[in-house]
């Protein structure tokens, strides 16, 4: 019987290079161990050899496509179609997982790729998928106005309900806003029913919170960053990736994040920001200002991290509404 084999895939942010480490979309791709291509023409070298991981790393779609990637997003398309042709060659030697991780308009590759895959590889009804995708989403901002919704980059991509093979999603949205005009606010996706999906809200603001790590942070940047490390760490280790981290490189332990989620909890400023929702709900993400017993985490992470230490233990049916401090609220009228 054939093996399964590996793919994982990172796209960086829209202006951020993968080689040069600026955020941690870039180390990680540089800590997985796994060969790095580029083609699908270097996998049958690979394979053949009995190799079963390989990983595939992306520029941001402004350093390769210059202003039309900032505005537009061009280069997203392309960098997906070299990710299907990879994925079409390894599923010649038998089942494909695919491990998807993205930032920014990063992220909204990760749907176009999902889209594809559903596309491209078809399964009938009982039949074992042959290609599985998994993926993590990191604030994915289409880059479109929230009131008029142009340029339109990710109109085909935010409904992922027919995406047959998308077993796992971790979608992470930092809590901070930003100015309007940026046109940075994320989109909140429609999944299917049968994929297994977590949306958390985190500390920082956009990129901000990827940055590298600190065992003694010294702003709120780097706090931020050590909670993301640890989530994206995690979810890799989950999915079987194996990895390296340099001596350089500070892994944030479990203890460290939840004395993070504590202290933070006890700031009670209020915050939202607007959000592209495709689940007809017009979510935005909060941060809740009021202290009271309803308000029992930070968010969904810092609940887990309790869980872990015995400090807490609360089925998902039991959690309340308004249970976190940085959350998604439903019903603001003007969201699209």
């Amino acid at each position: 019987m054939k093996k399964q084999s590996l793919l994982v895939v990172f796209f960086e942010g829209t202006s951020s290079a993968v080689d040069q480490l600026a955020t941690q979309i870039g180390i990680f791709a540089h800590t997985v161990q796994a060969p790095r291509i580029s083609s699908h023409t270097e996998v049958l070298s690979i394979m053949s050899r009995g190799g079963k991981t390989i990983k595939m790393a992306f520029d941001g779609c402004g350093v390769t496509n210059g202003l039309t990637g900032i505005l537009f997003a061009a280069g997203l398309d392309g960098q997906v179609h070299k990710v299907i042709e990879v994925v079409e060659k390894m599923s010649h030697y038998g089942g494909v997982r695919v491990v998807a991780i993205g930032l920014s308009r990063g992220g909204i590759a990760c749907l176009k790729l999902a889209k594809k895959l559903a596309s491209k590889f078809r399964t009938e009804a009982n039949e074992i998928e042959a290609v599985s995708l998994s993926m993590l989403l990191f604030d994915p901002v289409p880059g479109n106005a929230v009131w008029t919704g142009f340029p339109f980059t990710a109109a085909f991509s935010q409904n992922l309900s027919a995406c047959h093979n998308l077993k796992r999603v971790l979608a992470l949205y930092p809590y901070e806003p930003l100015p309007d005009i940026a046109m940075h606010a994320p989109t909140l996706l429609d999944y299917p029913a049968t994929t297994k999906v977590e949306e958390d809200v985190t500390l920082g603001c956009h990129q901000g919170a990827l940055i590298r790590t600190n065992v003694c942070p010294q702003n709120k940047y780097e706090t931020a960053s050590n909670l993301s490390f640890c989530r994206i760490y995690d979810f890799l280790d989950s999915e079987g990736v194996k990895m390296k981290l340099p001596p350089t490189i500070h892994l944030p332990s479990s203890k460290e994040c939840l004395s993070i989620c504590q202290t933070a909890f006890q700031t009670t400023h209020a915050s939202t920001r607007i959000a592209h929702d495709q689940t007809g709900r017009n979510r935005t993400v909060i941060r809740r200002s009021e202290m009271s017993e309803k308000c029992r985490w930070l968010n969904k992470h810092h609940q887990q991290l309790e869980e872990e230490f015995g400090q807490e233990h609360c089925a998902p049916h039991q959690v309340e509404r308004g249970s976190y401090q940085l959350d998604f609220e439903d019903g603001w009228k003007f969201c699209t």
